[in-house]
This record gives C-alpha cells, sequence and structure tokens, in this order.
C-alpha cells in the first residue's frame, strides 16, 4: 500500500464524521421547526398507519396531580419536544419532576358502537421514570417515581387506551408525569423522553408493529452469537487457532451489548440494574476485546503500555459489574467515552502502517474499522453534544464482524495454502523416498548392481520391449574363480573388496544400456539388449580379460582374480529362466574345463571362445 493510499485510509473517517455532524445538524434544525397542531385531529386512516406524536407537547416543571385531569388548562405551558432530551442539569427546583401533557381530537366514527378500533399509544423511551394520564385515568408507568424512585429508563411500552378516556365532544388528554431521575443521572444523561417511537393508533396494528421492528435487532443478536459460538467450537478443536478465541469472545460481547439495547431483553427476569451491569459491563470491556482481536490477526505483539491501556477497560468494566447501583454507571461513561478517543487515532494509524508493510489482514480489517469508527463518534456525539438522531453503532459492529471474518477467511486460506503446499512438498518428499526405496529394494547393497530381483524386473521389461520390437538380447552368467581362497585365507573383507572390484571393473566397460546383477554369492549376470551370440561372447571376452589383467592391493598384498563366463542369447518362445539355465550349464562347462575362460550356451551344445 503506498503512501498516498495510507493517507486516504486516515483521511476517510474524518470525512464521513463530518459529513455525519453536517447531517446531525441538519436533522436537530429540521426537529426544532418540527411542530404538530394544537388539537391533533385522529381519523380512521390515522388510525390504521399510526399518528406520530413526535413534535410539541405542553411541558411545565414540577409535580401537581391535577395537572392530569383533562380540563385543565394547559394553554399558558411552554412548548417542548417529544423526543428530546432535558440539558443536563435538568430541572433541581422541582426535584426533577416535570409533566407533559398532548390534546387529540377524535374522529367520531372511532368511537361509534359499532366500530371495532382498540385505541393504544405508544410511549417510547423515558428517563428515568414516567405515569402516563389517559382523560385523567392512570394507564400505566414504567420505573417508580419519588419518593421510591427506582429508574428503568430505556423501556418502551404499549398502552391499551379505555374509550371512556375520549369525552362526548371526541377529546382525548394524554399526560405524562416524567421524573428525571438521581441528581448523577440528570446531570450525566439529562432526562426526559429520549429517544423510540410515540405513536397513536390501533392496538393489533401496533403490536405487531412493534414485534416486527424489533426483528432485525434479534436477528442481528442471533447472528452475532452463531458467530461466536462457531469460532470458539473451531478454537477448542484446534488451540494453534488464537485469532478464532478472540473472535468468538468478541462477537459474543458485542451481541450481549446488541440483546442489551432492544426490547428483548424484558424477556428475561432480570431486575432493571443487572440489565444495565450487562449492557455496560460489556461495551466497556469491548475495547480490550478489539485491540486483542485486531493485535492477533495482524501478528503484531501487544506492548506494555498499550497491554496496560488494554486492562484498564477490563479493571473499568469488572467495575461497573461489582458495584451496586446505578450511581456508578452515570460517572463512569463520560470518563469511559474519553478514555476511547485515542483508540480512534491510534488503531487506523496502526492499521494504516500495516498495510503499507503489505499485511493482508491490516488491509481487509482498515475499511471496517473506519466505518466502525465513524459509528462511534456518532453515538458520542448523541451523549456528549445532546444531539438527536439514531444510533449507528449496531452497524459499526455489524462491520466489525464482516471485517473480522473476512481477515479470517483470509488467514484460513493462507493456512490452507500453507499447508496444501506442505502437503504438496511432503508428497514429493515420501514420493521421493518410497523411489529411493523401491530402487533400494532392487539394488546389492555390497556392490551396488542390481540384485536378482531388480535384475529380473529389468529382464522382464525387455522381454516385453522385445515381444513389441522384434529385437533380442543376451545373457551373461559370470563366476570368481577360486572366491572361497578370499574369504579363507584373507576374511570376508577382503571377499567383499573383491566382489566391489569386479562390478566397477563390469561397470565401467558396458554401455549404459547393460543392466548388471548379482545373481548370487560370488556370481554376476548381465543382460545385454539387442546383442546376438557373437556379441555377447565379444564383450565377455573383454570383461574376462579385464578382470584377468586386473591386479589390486588389499590390506599391502597385490592380488588378482579370473572370472567364468557363461553365454546364452535369448529368442522368441524362450523364458528368462530357460536362457539363464543355458548360461548357467555354459558357465558350469567352464568351471569345469579349467576357468577363466568363456563359453557360449546354445539349444544345443556348447561352443568355447578362443
Amino acid at each position: 500500500m503506498s503512501g498516498s493510499s495510507t493517507a486516504r485510509w486516515l483521511i476517510w473517517p474524518v470525512l464521513l464524521i463530518l459529513v455525519n455532524l453536517g447531517l446531525l445538524l441538519a436533522g436537530t434544525e429540521g426537529q426544532a421547526g418540527r411542530a404538530m397542531s394544537a388539537q391533533p385531529h385522529v381519523g380512521v386512516a390515522d388510525l390504521q398507519r399510526g399518528l406520530d406524536l413526535d413534535g410539541d407537547w405542553r411541558f411545565r416543571p414540577g409535580d401537581d396531580m391535577a395537572w392530569a385531569a383533562p380540563d385543565y388548562d394547559d394553554s399558558r405551558w411552554q412548548l417542548k419536544m417529544v423526543p428530546e432530551r432535558w440539558p443536563r442539569g435538568g430541572y433541581p427546583g422541582t426535584g426533577q419532576m416535570a409533566w407533559y401533557r398532548l390534546t387529540l381530537q377524535v374522529a367520531p366514527e372511532l368511537l361509534a358502537d359499532g366500530s371495532q378500533s382498540q385505541l393504544a399509544i405508544s410511549i417510547g423511551m423515558v428517563h428515568s421514570a414516567y405515569e402516563l394520564y389517559a382523560g385523567g385515568r392512570l394507564l400505566g408507568g414504567i420505573g417508580s417515581l419519588p419518593p421510591q424512585g427506582a429508574p428503568e429508563y430505556d423501556r418502551a411500552n404499549l398502552y391499551l387506551l379505555p374509550r371512556s378516556a375520549v369525552d362526548p365532544q371526541g377529546r382525548l388528554v394524554v399526560a405524562m408525569r416524567v421524573w428525571g431521575g438521581e441528581p448523577a443521572s440528570v446531570n450525566a444523561w439529562g432526562g426526559g423522553p429520549t429517544s423510540g417511537t410515540y405513536l397513536f393508533g390501533d392496538y393489533s396494528r401496533m403490536v405487531a408493529r412493534g414485534i416486527l421492528g424489533q426483528i432485525p435487532s434479534l436477528m442481528f443478536v442471533a447472528l452475532t452469537i452463531a458467530f461466536g459460538a462457531h469460532h470458539l467450537l473451531l478454537f477448542s478443536r484446534n488451540r494453534a487457532l488464537v485469532g478464532y478465541l478472540w473472535f468468538g469472545l468478541l462477537a459474543l460481547d458485542i451481541s450481549l451489548y446488541g440483546l442489551m439495547l432492544t426490547q428483548w431483553k424484558y424477556l428475561v427476569d432480570l431486575p432493571f440494574v443487572t440489565l444495565k451491569k450487562i449492557e455496560f459491563g460489556s461495551i466497556f470491556v469491548f475495547p480490550a476485546l478489539a485491540i486483542q482481536m485486531v493485535w492477533t490477526l495482524i501478528d503484531r505483539p501487544i506492548k506494555r503500555q498499550l497491554r496496560v491501556y488494554q486492562w484498564t477497560f477490563v479493571v473499568l468494566a469488572a467495575a461497573v459489574l461489582l458495584t451496586p447501583g446505578q450511581t456508578v454507571h452515570y460517572y463512569t461513561l463520560r470518563p469511559w467515552q474519553f478514555w476511547t478517543l485515542p483508540i480512534f487515532v491510534f488503531v487506523p494509524w496502526v492499521l494504516a502502517m500495516e498495510a503499507r508493510r503489505g499485511n493482508r489482514e491490516a488491509r481487509t480489517l482498515l475499511p471496517a474499522v473506519a466505518l466502525f469508527l465513524v459509528t462511534c463518534a456518532n453515538d458520542l456525539l448523541i451523549d456528549l453534544a445532546n444531539l438527536q438522531t439514531i444510533r449507528l453503532m449496531p452497524l459499526g459492529f455489524i462491520a466489525i464482524l464482516v471485517g473480522m471474518s473476512m481477515s479470517l477467511v483470509n488467514r484460513f486460506s493462507a493456512m490452507y495454502n500453507k499447508l496444501e503446499a506442505e502437503v504438496e512438498q511432503r508428497t514429493a518428499e515420501l514420493s521421493r523416498l518410497n523411489s529411493q526405496l523401491q530402487e533400494a529394494a532392487r539394488v546389492d547393497h555390497l556392490t551396488g548392481v542390481l540384485n536378482r530381483r531388480g535384475f529380473t524386473e529389468e529382464a522382464e521389461a525387455e522381454i516385453a520391449r522385445m515381444a513389441r520390437s522384434g529385437t533380442g538380447f543376451s545373457i551373461v552368467l559370470a563366476d570368481v574363480d577360486y572366491f572361497k581362497r578370499f574369504n579363507d585365507q584373507h576374511g570376508h573383507l577382503c571377499g567383499d573388496h573383491v566382489l566391489r572390484r569386479v562390478a566397477d571393473i563390469l561397470g565401467t566397460r558396458t554401455r549404459d544400456i547393460d543392466q548388471i546383477g548379482r545373481w548370487g554369492g560370488e556370481e554376476f549376470i548381465l543382460l545385454l539388449p539387442e546383442t546376438d551370440t557373437e556379441g555377447a561372447a565379444v564383450l565377455a571376452e573383454k570383461l574376462r580379460q579385464s578382470v584377468c589383467d586386473n591386479v589390486f592391493e588389499f590390506q599391502g598384498e597385490r592380488m588378482s582374480i579370473t572370472m567364468t563366463f557363461g553365454v546364452a542369447a535369448f529368442r522368441a518362445g524362450d523364458t528368462l529362466d530357460a536362457c539363464v539355465t543355458r548360461a548357467d550349464t555354459a558357465l558350469y562347462h567352464g568351471k569345469k574345463d579349467g576357468r577363466n575362460r568363456v563359453m557360449i550356451g546354445k539349444y544345443k551344445g556348447l561352443s568355447l571362445v578362443n
């Protein structure tokens, strides 16, 4: 990767953050100008598709139960956006209590006796607790208001409205009594309606809509759990795949955090504070797991300073999990957010440097990490700058999962290719060794010429070739004269030396196409392709003379040897055994007639080469 490419990758996150900031500011300005009419009219069509209640509601800090009454005059109350987070610090003069009111005009046909419509209202997330009234009647709420004051601030709920809540003129007054929370909570995060869906419509349709709206998040959680479990299973079967371990743990951590962001978590019968500790613990430990995962994938050691930085996230996550209550959440989120800021620069820089060095995994991870950091910046701006927009971190998690999956695929492919190359190399090596073993099984280890088995294979191949081409060959059987004397007088080492000497003489005075073998003991056998009886006899005589003329020394003594040769030609219809028998008969008679001579074995009789 060139320097310009690296710079381009580093610029991308900055540009995307700036664009996102612009969109956020534009969205905020657009929201500021959006307002509902004083009394929104609810018709049949509105009920079917759902009437969006986002916009200006009547708002007043304080707490008076008379404000729930439908006939209370709220015309002098200020207008406030819903959803919109309270300013940090909230409204301490009223004990962080405030009311919201909204008046709707319901069409008469929706209230007729024959109407099958069931009126309902959906309330999104409200920080930290609230009660909902309709027509002056309490419908329910989330969390507990003071004096008990139990926050439960990110749970959406759907309320069925009794028709009696609508007055005879079709007027419906909805009032929401809100507690912003403990001072530490309001100072850190603000209060009031923060996010989610605020909707008026038909109850059954809104139930279906709520379930369908949560299915993508459930699919995301299921997908990440499957990713994590699969890679942990792979690691359990091969402990060398350390990258799979960290990817599995990271995916499970992401899935746990993703589940805590959904409404599905309330299917688990756990206290709200426990659910929030799981959420905070999982996100607080995420940077430590991500660093470990990335550094493992790019095969880069974690230095001491980075290891200490990594462990601070683990310690912070443990502190959140072990400290009772929710106050610890309010005091640790902001420091954690600022403490993660170095990652926004350091991790892309490391990946860019590794990518420049040709690290394939770094090149794969860099775009995913850049996109993830942009989504993190988006969510940090929501918390730090109190901007109203959707959270994008789940999309960033998906980018991380995809990037790391691709990196693991690259690594697996590289491992597979390396293994395949090693297998191919080992196969070639085994093939070579097998060939050497096969060759060793055909060669006499003392003399280096073919043994009986190897010579027989070569002879059978020559017989097959003769059947195709019609050319013949000859067999020469040779025996060292008085070989026993060498062993008896000078020992077996001398006998071995004689055999090696004979093999060398035969090998240097024959053609490359000729085959030489040790037939047994002191007997040697030669196969002479495309050679008739006369030619074989001439060669045998030359060999006899060469052996006879050769003088060698052994342990200071000069010695000489002689050999007797028997020659036989192989003819069509013959067998190897028959041909060898004729040569052996000729050799026998050569030995009988005085040794050191060449005898030709024929179909009928023998002849001596002069």
